[in-house]
């Protein structure tokens, strides 16, 4: 049981990070856009609705980062 502990807490933390946003580019994105963008994905995450599992809940955040970074002007 003890060994299956640490593997446990290394999974749950993959699953946590398999919804990040750094893989969304931005680098031709207005920044003032992806900076408004990044609040709202702040927001989502830390206090947004509870959308079944955590993972869940930043799938759905991460998606709407997304679609937000997607719509703003080009620099």
């Amino acid at each position: 049981m003890k060994k299956l502990v640490p593997l446990l807490v290394i999974l749950f933390g993959l699953i946590g990070c398999a919804y990040s946003i750094k893989d969304i580019d931005v680098s031709n994105s207005d920044p003032n856009c992806v900076r408004e963008c990044s609040n709202t994905y702040s927001s989502c995450v830390s206090g947004g609705n509870q959308v079944g599992a955590k993972t869940e809940t930043l799938r759905a955040c991460r998606e709407a980062y997304g679609v937000c970074v997607s719509t703003c002007p080009s620099k």
